[in-house]
């Protein structure tokens, strides 16, 4: 690991989970809607290499990107390019020419190659190409190849990964590493082309050894990546299955952020005083007093340790026009502030009284804490309580997986249905110990069982929730049928709403067939009630 490359001017300290660029001086604007996948494959990989260390070009793919570049970046001087579709590389490689050395061409047989050229492209400032593009660029822009990996002998991504990791691991960045799929042609890659990021692509629930490969398994390969990297270090993009690979970096101790389909993270990773100090508390909500008979109950919705989700759908469900008139928890990484400062600047400028940020799951970033290394839990603890801090969040949202679950294998996993809670009090407490300098006043619990359980530890809250709800319907019977088997009164129900098939105007219509016995409250209100004895 001695050997491990960083990019000078992009700056990882402060126990920082992912690096500040330096600050734009103006940005150039490309939308890439209507490239075909070749073209943005090419174009995205020269972009990361443009970008290092100081952001020069911003790239649309969705409104979304439209929306931000004038809501959160409009302080930055830009220039909206004319090209557009395929038009848009030969622009870049005019007018960018110098940040690239060459040209590293992948295997079109082979998808698994477009990975290893990423990699390579960090580390070789090499644009990535298909054969086609080769040929045509080679004499009209005097681009060498670097590599052509058509020539490699691979036989399946298990030897090509394993290859890379040998090869090019060593050379990459020590911080971060990437699961991504290679079929998956923008997305987070230029970001991990300017931080010179290893990037692979292993399905961990594949456990059998490969004999023309030294008996090793995908999830073998995926273990011995993982420990090429220091405890604390990121794991970007995503897994084939969630479940065992999220087990697997716990397991490493690496910190999972969902970036799989973030754009532009150099970008806004570049945007770092300014909206940091925009930011304010959420509002406060009323605390109310129960009557008998009455029940209490608040709404959080999953996926905030998503950034791509934050990026894309929350800007969606944060739009729905019910948002404001119905209390909902929003779960929100911590780590939000130092990936895009901007886009937390947005979310808590435009917040109401009855939104509730609650960070997590599970922390600074998505991990298992019964998988985590015992002794590497309090510095994780203490990354997640500054950043918690940093963000005005009170509230942390919890995911756990237990041994069957973490294989991954349907047929094995499916034999337990725990609901994600996280079971052992004594690592709750743990956790709950490690927090409460930082503020911590409640723990929310899994994704949702069927009969939620709530108990004190050392004076906050832990509260198994409810759910998992994806649908109004749903939504209705998990909340009457714990309200008909519990007749302990007050009541305390927090719902676990599923993001991905559920909106605000949702929940406000489960809201309006509750009945006068609930009193709807945010997560946050929830947990100083049930503190409180109301």
């Amino acid at each position: 690991m001695s050997n491990r490359r960083e990019i000078e001017g992009i700056d990882w300290s402060g126990d920082r989970i992912l690096p500040a660029f330096q600050a734009p001086q103006a940005l150039t604007v490309f939308d890439l809607r209507g490239a075909s996948a070749e073209v943005q494959l090419s174009a995205v990989t020269m972009v990361g290499l443009i970008n290092r260390p100081q952001p020069k070009v911003y790239l649309i793919t969705s409104d979304e990107e439209v929306f931000w570049l004038k809501e959160a970046l409009g302080s930055i001087p830009q220039e909206t390019s004319v090209a557009n579709g395929d038009g848009i590389l030969a622009v870049l490689l005019i007018g960018y020419r110098t940040a690239i050395q060459g040209m590293i061409i992948y295997n079109p047989d082979f998808s698994d190659s477009i990975n290893i050229a990423t990699t390579m492209a960090g580390q070789r400032e090499g644009i990535v190409v298909s054969p086609t593009q080769a040929q045509d660029w080679q004499q009209t822009y005097n681009l060498p190849i670097l590599a052509d990996l058509r020539t490699y002998q691979w036989n399946n991504r298990l030897q090509a990964y394993d290859w890379a990791r040998q090869n090019l691991l060593p050379n990459s960045s020590s911080h971060a590493v990437a699961g991504l799929d290679p079929k998956n042609a923008a997305g987070l890659r230029s970001f991990l082309v300017a931080t010179n990021t290893f990037v692979y692509y292993l399905d961990s629930r594949n456990f059998l050894p490969d004999v023309t490969n030294n008996f090793q398994s995908e999830r073998g390969l995926m273990q011995a990546i993982f420990k090429e990297y220091s405890p604390g270090a990121v794991h970007l993009g995503w897994f084939i299955d969630e479940g065992s690979g999220v087990s697997l970096t716990s397991d490493a101790a690496l910190t999972v952020l969902a970036t799989d389909n973030f754009y532009n993270l150099e970008v806004w990773t570049s945007v770092q005083s300014s909206t940091a100090s925009a930011r304010e508390a959420p509002l406060a909500e009323a605390v109310p007093t129960l009557s008998a008979n009455q029940v209490a109950i608040s709404f959080t919705i999953s996926d905030g340790d998503n950034l791509q989700y934050i990026q894309h759908h929350m800007l969606r469900l944060w739009r729905d026009s019910s948002r404001g008139s119905i209390p909902i928890g929003w779960t929100i990484s911590p780590a939000l502030i130092q990936a895009a400062p901007g886009l937390a600047a947005y979310y808590y400028r435009t917040v109401t009284a009855n939104d509730d940020f609650i960070a997590g799951p599970s922390g600074a970033g998505y991990m298992f804490p019964s998988r985590w290394p015992a002794q590497e839990l309090p510095g994780f603890l203490q990354r997640t309580g500054r950043l918690m801090e940093s963000m005005h969040l009170s509230t942390l949202e919890v995911l756990d997986i237990d041994f069957l679950q973490s294989t991954g294998i349907p047929i094995i996993a499916n034999l337990r249905q725990t609901g994600m809670v996280l079971s052992d009090p004594n690592l709750q407490l743990r956790l709950i110990q490690g927090l409460l300098p930082y503020g911590l006043h409640g723990l929310l619990n899994g994704a949702g069982t069927r009969m939620p359980k709530v108990h004190m530890a050392q004076g906050v809250p832990v509260y198994q929730n409810l759910g998992l709800a994806d649908s109004v319907s749903k939504t209705l019977e998990l909340v009457r049928n714990a309200v008909s088997s519990n007749q302990q009164r007050p009541l305390f129900l927090n719902v676990y709403i599923l993001a991905w098939s559920m909106t605000p105007s949702d929940i406000k219509k489960v809201i309006q067939q509750l009945g006068n016995q609930y009193v709807v409250v945010t997560p946050g209100t929830l947990m100083t009630m049930i503190a409180k004895g109301k």
